[in-house]
């Protein structure tokens, strides 16, 4: 179960402490890095159905990104920035040299902003259902103004399950109230915004200057890509013979509701 796992993970993540705030995250299994970037509204949290599996063969690292869940909120203006250069501190005092680097939603913002930025650091990128793509489809702002009333309505649970059953997974038997409790706590803990840096679509300027091999993996049933599947599969591929594309009948949160799939495929891109 969902809360069982995050409490067992929980009970692993440790906390590193600068002078800009500190970081919630956790650090498993041994061999090469692979880092995760989570999503917004969320926390490490997000790959729960990835990193233990994952660390029966390569280190996975995993953390709160300033503003998020257990990490202390940024000293300064949020930024892609502030947030990169948050995790490639966290690393530096791991000793992580180069690493995978595996971004969801939000998350692709800031993975793009390292990527391109500090391309001697990363030997793969993955992004699974990456946000700032271009406009959203009208669905989409439709089910978040949906899940917006409700949550004023009859509390943040209700909007979050909204969320849950329209945007993230497109099997409702999934959102269970356990899980729907864990989206909420993570979603009262951000205190920052990430919709308004997503909505200038800093992605596709951010990976067109990305030296290493990507992996596009979208959701056929997310509102944020149903609209324009194909055209980002071309994108993606545009930009290098080493990238690869997938789409997967799953809505937005991919990595867990297709956790089996992905993470055998994931092992087979970063290996």
């Amino acid at each position: 179960m969902i809360a069982a796992a995050f409490e067992r993970l929980s009970r692993q993540a440790r906390q590193q402490t600068a002078a800009n705030g500190s970081l919630s995250y956790v650090d498993l299994g041994k061999g090469q890095p692979v880092v995760f970037v989570h999503g917004g509204h969320g926390g490490w949290y997000h790959w729960i159905a990835n990193l233990e599996a994952l660390a029966q063969g390569r280190r996975v690292i995993a953390s709160d990104l300033p503003g998020f869940g257990a990490s202390s909120a940024p000293a300064e203006t949020f930024s892609l920035e502030v947030a990169g250069q948050r995790v490639f501190d966290l690393l530096d005092e791991l000793d992580v040299g180069q690493f995978d680097l595996v971004a969801f939603s939000f998350g692709s913002c800031v993975a793009g902003y390292m990527a391109a930025s500090r391309p001697e650091r990363i030997r793969t990128l993955t992004l699974v259902n990456p946000a700032g793509m271009g406009p959203v489809s009208a669905s989409l702002s439709q089910i978040q103004k949906e899940a917006a009333e409700v949550a004023r309505s009859v509390g943040m649970e209700g909007g979050v399950e909204v969320s849950l059953k329209k945007i993230m997974l497109s099997d409702p038997s999934l959102v269970t109230p356990e899980l729907t409790a864990l989206a909420a706590r993570h979603v009262r803990a951000t205190r920052v915004l990430t919709r308004p840096i997503a909505r200038s679509n800093p992605t596709r300027a951010l990976i067109e200057r990305v030296q290493a091999p990507v992996w596009l993996v979208l959701g056929s049933k997310d509102p944020h890509q149903a609209h324009e599947v194909a055209a980002r599969e071309g994108w993606i591929h545009s930009l290098s013979a080493r990238n690869r594309a997938s789409v997967q009948a799953a809505a937005h949160w991919l990595q867990y509701e297709r956790a089996e799939w992905f993470n055998r495929h994931l092992s087979e891109f970063i290996s």
